[in-house]
């Protein structure tokens, strides 16, 4: 899908940031002629049209954007909450970006607050923050990180609710004493923990957040592959709306429709079956070939 304003208009949620991931080269010529050409039918991708990254942003001086996927560095990482206008928390933030993502759509959400304290970001950092916490003056000065003393100020620097802020802190630092989030089960899967610290116990994804000063930085859910793509059969031969073969169009990787239809079990569900899907599709239309060379007069 990539750059395509006219797919993704059709086919993403309204939730979705409007850029891609992808090279910016990547405008979706391919299904979009097959389409509007050949009449091929497009798959809407099932659960989701498309993978999703959390991702937060930073205005250059010379007028571009640096964008940081939140891929696993920080957002498993104990002592960390995602929260919406509201300040309450609306998802596992350990789960994969996907998952993070989805729940944001699901709760109607274009932006999140990634929160944490002084200790978390010292340790682990927090998005262009690297881990020891380099780079956070210049990242407040540039106001990608905001930064405040007390929870109740963040909140109204950040234009979210202080209460539902507060709320949402004091529940993280009573589930980092139990070791469970009686909310969301964060830290209750082995992915979950194998990402998290496993030098925080009872729960490597849970830790208090309260040495000041305290930090958020927004996120906004980002494509970074189609699940939407053209219906294709086995051997990635493209279908027509009536489900009939287009001859000699075959599709693979992003411009075919996801076999795990919208879902994410884990990496590689992109890369894996453009590799399968363009061995298949190369083999049959071998075969093809072949066969039309047998085919011709003598």
């Amino acid at each position: 899908m990539g750059w395509n304003e006219a797919l993704r208009k059709q086919l993403f949620p309204a939730q979705v940031a409007p850029f891609s991931q992808s090279p910016i080269g990547n405008g979706g010529d391919g299904i979009s002629l097959a389409v509007e050409r050949l009449g091929a039918a497009l798959d809407d991708g099932g659960d989701s049209a498309g993978l999703w990254m959390p991702c937060s942003i930073r205005k250059n001086a010379d007028g571009s954007q640096s964008v940081w996927p939140h891929i696993l560095l920080d957002r498993a990482k104990p002592g960390l909450i995602a929260v919406g206008p509201n300040g309450r928390r609306f998802v596992n933030e350990a789960d994969s970006y996907h998952d993070f993502c989805s729940g944001m759509i699901r709760a109607g959400l274009s932006k999140a607050w990634l929160i944490v304290d002084s200790r978390f970001i010292a340790k682990y950092g927090l998005g262009l923050a690297l881990p020891g916490g380099r780079g956070v003056a210049r990242l407040v000065r540039q106001s990608y990180l905001i930064r405040s003393g007390d929870l109740g100020a963040l909140a109204h620097r950040i234009g979210i609710d202080a209460e539902g802020l507060q709320t949402s802190v004091a529940a993280n630092n009573r589930f980092a004493t139990l070791g469970r989030d009686d909310d969301f089960g964060r830290g209750g899967s082995t992915m979950n923990r194998f990402n998290g610290d496993a030098a925080v116990s009872p729960n490597p994804c849970l830790a208090p957040i309260a040495a000041a000063p305290f930090y958020a930085v927004k996120v906004v859910p980002v494509e970074l592959a189609g699940s939407a793509g053209l219906r294709i059969d086995e051997d990635g031969r493209v279908l027509d709306q009536s489900g009939s073969l287009i001859p000699g169009l075959y599709a693979c990787g992003n411009d075919a429709s996801s076999i795990f239809r919208g879902t994410y079990p884990g990496p590689g569900t992109t890369i894996g079956p453009a590799m399968v899907f363009a061995w298949r599709a190369a083999r049959a239309a071998s075969a093809g070939a072949r066969r039309a060379t047998r085919d011709l007069p003598r």
